[in-house]
């Protein structure tokens, strides 16, 4: 069977991935990030932790550190080959668990077990079917715990269909809220779902999650005026900003990622 478009992408960039995001706004967009994670990090040490999407593992090696036993699960065998790499000395990695897997089917993953999963890098976006991977979040997540996840904001993307002048493609991706990943290699062009911060809250009500928040990330357009990076103590002075407009939920609309954070009952 040939090879998903998506993991396609995913193992070709695997081994480049870290160098690809490292740059002042991704430095300044994982320390907003972490910053919204760490009031959620279990009290118990005890307690296991999942990073769904993981990627080269960025997010379940800091709950690694942090102390917990962490799962990290990819589609791409190739990312989860650099998260061995990583784990290769680590004094924490007898705690650790790789799994290459679907998000939207998760057989290897035991229920009720998770005290915090992440999914972050919009996992949601990039999968087949949004709604089974909420549905299997759900399943493994253990009754109080947390899940937080991120997703392509619908409302940021219109300007991309706007500028291309394509009424027709404007409206078709109204209507499915669907697009594809703009690489050049047509083969790599895996599908996209993007929300709208009530559409994103209905998929995981849908799941039987009590959805507490859903936000932007970030508010303010750094990546596209990375100027701004440049001004005395920014990342601080930004962080402080972006603490500020979080506070209105409405200012979700205006980011180009949504951030979730759900609680199974």
């Amino acid at each position: 069977m040939a090879k998903d478009p998506s993991r396609k992408y995913h193992d070709r960039v695997a081994r480049q991935y870290d160098a690809i995001y490292d740059d002042p706004y991704w430095h300044f967009h994982d320390e907003l990030t972490w910053r919204l994670v760490k009031p959620y990090l279990p009290r118990d040490i005890s307690a296991q932790c999942l990073d769904l999407g993981t990627g080269t593992g960025k997010w379940g090696l800091k709950l690694l550190k942090s102390g917990f036993a962490t799962t990290f699960l990819d589609h791409s065998a190739k990312m989860i080959e650099q998260v061995r790499e990583k784990l290769e000395g680590n004094p924490r990695a007898r705690k650790a668990t790789t799994i290459v897997g679907d998000i939207v089917s998760m057989p290897e993953v035991p229920s009720d077990t998770f005290a915090l999963t992440l999914a972050m890098g919009d996992p949601l976006s990039i999968c087949s079917d949004p709604q089974r991977a909420a549905n299997e979040m759900f399943r493994v997540c253990k009754s109080g715990g947390y899940v937080i996840a991120t997703a392509d904001n619908k409302l940021a993307a219109f300007d991309h269909f706007v500028h291309r002048g394509n009424l027709d493609a404007l409206e078709a991706f109204v209507e499915t809220s669907r697009t594809h990943w703009l690489t050049a290699d047509e083969r790599e062009q895996f599908e996209l779902h993007m929300f709208t911060p009530g559409s994103l809250k209905k998929l995981f009500e849908r799941s039987g999650f009590e959805v507490l928040s859903v936000t932007g990330k970030p508010v303010v357009p750094v990546r596209a005026n990375k100027h701004l990076l440049t001004y005395e103590r920014a990342v601080e002075r930004l962080l402080r900003i972006e603490e500020t407009l979080q506070k209105d939920p409405t200012t979700a609309a205006k980011s180009a990622h949504l951030q979730i954070l759900a609680r199974k009952p």
